[in-house]
């Protein structure tokens, strides 16, 4: 059993470095896919010096790994952010969760930049909201046996809220306990959070979340979220 670890980039120079020394430390027979966006800022001159398999995309994450899903020879598909930060267990717990018959899961999310209440509250109702309601962020690292990723048809092509449109999707199987709630932690950046207001980015990202239930178009939600069409 092997796995393929998809990381969709569009100008991550500052974090993407340390995120594949960490892959690249884990034991497990894995491939490392980078889908690169377009970036500009120097993301792919940093990862020459890596064994990794490089591909470019359209930008938008859903896009972006797709294309990587496509390239992979993996048994299972594992969806991780460029600034993320892995536990040294993750493939080992990966492994264990598909060996016992599961079709995937995630990890529990963990700020590792940002301490305080506030983003522990986030922290906690993330990860209740993706193990009681299957709805997983994709800052929670999404894992997928491949042959259940094609059968489902990958992620929709929409600019935005393509985790949450794919966990509805699977949350049949999530009910019927075929998608496993890790305790392992996956660490995210609480970048955006600190740069514009912890408390008004989070109520934008829940009025953003509650748009899109209404049916608002992702590309109208994109631009809301960070203002790129």
């Amino acid at each position: 059993m092997n796995i393929s670890i998809i990381i969709p980039v569009l100008n991550e120079a500052e974090k993407i470095e340390e995120l594949i020394i960490s892959l690249s430390k884990l034991n497990g027979d894995k491939e490392i896919i980078i889908s690169d966006g377009g970036s500009s800022d120097g993301t792919l001159e940093k990862l020459n010096k890596f064994n990794l398999i490089i591909i470019d995309s359209p930008a938008g994450r859903a896009v972006q790994m797709n294309k990587g899903a496509e390239k992979a020879t993996g048994d299972i598909l594992w969806f991780v952010h460029a600034d993320s930060k892995i536990s040294t267990s993750s493939l080992d717990d990966i492994f264990e969760t598909i060996k016992d018959g599961k079709l995937g899961g995630f990890f529990r999310l963990h700020f590792y930049d940002a301490d305080d209440k506030f983003m522990k509250f986030i922290e906690r109702t993330s990860h209740i909201r993706a193990k009681k309601f299957c709805l997983i962020f994709g800052d929670q690292g999404l894992f997928l046996r491949r042959d259940f990723f094609n059968e489902i048809g990958g992620f929709a092509n929409v600019a935005l809220m393509e985790d949450w449109e794919i966990s509805r999707r699977i949350y049949k199987f999530h009910k019927h306990g075929k998608i496993t709630a890790l305790d392992t932690l996956i660490g995210t950046s609480a970048r955006r959070y600190i740069q514009n207001g912890k408390f008004k980015t989070w109520l934008k990202m829940n009025f953003v979340k509650a748009l899109y239930i209404l049916g608002m178009p992702t590309k109208i939600l994109r631009f809301i979220y960070d203002g790129r069409k």
